[in-house]
């Protein structure tokens, strides 16, 4: 089989969009089957998370004096879920899939497409939870204490730009999964330890600047960047630094850095990772599509 391009391959998969829909209902549907709260697992499952963790840091540990702590938790929660959720969603869909794909053509990217928007679905919609969320309880606590503190900015409206370059992660790192997951089945369970591990090196219940608070000076900047350059860590900071006003960071006296240039190039440098790596896990992809029917 001759390699198409990408523009031919995202020609044939606009024209296959119908069946992409069917099998993202179909995940939408069978994931919460006969299930009382449906869709109400996916807010439910990150809420009890963040505010577990909140409890410990911020009542028995360091995080008293950041107010709203479980909100910066939550906001960096959710993109960070889609990520890890849809990577082992899509890493045996190729398998669940498999007597489909062997029997009935169409573009082989679907099945592990339809795994990875199912779950962006599911973000999408629990990050206007939360924004709903964060606009009406600082109303409450204004009508209870007659204070009112309001934790989300304007830059919100830009949500969309790091929301893009997490998918694009996602799908390039989801090709190159299902593929190998695949041939060596001992791939979903390395990827989900990979996953755990990875989760406590993310910033999603601290901020990234207290590698600058602990260690000060040139080594502390080098180190910063150094962390900064996955962009996986860039698009959480900055999905939360659009969202969220600067916070006090625990165990310090400093607030966190608002989206000041250094903070877009790092985000601008994720999207263009982001973006090349799409097309590698693609292209990867490509290569050895045609040959899944042969599986041993």
């Amino acid at each position: 089989m001759v390699q198409t391009s990408l523009r031919d391959d995202l020609i044939e998969l606009w024209r296959h969009r119908e069946l992409l829909l069917i099998l993202v209902q179909r995940d939408l549907k069978g994931r919460y089957k006969n299930s009382v709260l449906g869709f109400g697992w996916s807010l439910l499952n990150p809420l009890m998370q963040v505010l577990t963790i909140t409890f410990v840091i911020k009542f028995m540990m360091v995080g008293k004096q950041t107010p709203n702590y479980h909100a910066y938790v939550f906001c960096a929660m959710l993109p960070w879920l889609f990520f890890n959720t849809a990577i082992m969603d899509a890493s045996p869909s190729l398998l669940f899939y498999y007597n489909l794909i062997r029997r009935t053509y169409f573009p082989r990217e679907l099945v592990p497409l339809a795994a990875i928007t199912a779950n962006l679905i599911h973000f999408l919609l629990a990050t206007a939870v939360f924004v709903a969320y964060m606009t009406l309880l600082p109303l409450f606590w204004w009508a209870c204490t007659g204070q009112l503190d309001w934790p989300l900015q304007p830059t919100i409206l830009l949500l969309p730009i790091p929301i893009l370059g997490l998918t694009l992660l996602t799908v390039g790192m989801g090709l190159f999964i299902s593929i190998w997951t695949l041939h060596f089945e001992d791939m979903r369970f390395i990827t989900d330890s990979l996953l755990k591990i990875i989760y406590w090196l993310m910033p999603v219940f601290y901020f990234p600047e207290i590698i600058r608070e602990r260690l000060p000076g040139w080594q502390g900047d080098v180190l910063y960047a150094i962390y900064m350059l996955n962009p996986l860590a860039s698009l959480l900071t900055a999905f939360r630094k659009l969202a969220l006003k600067p916070a006090l960071m625990p165990g310090s006296s400093h607030l966190t850095r608002a989206m000041g240039p250094e903070e877009w190039g790092y985000l601008a440098l994720a999207l263009i990772t982001s973006v090349l790596i799409a097309v590698a896990g693609h292209r990867y992809f490509a290569a050895r599509k045609w040959s899944l029917a042969e599986r041993e």
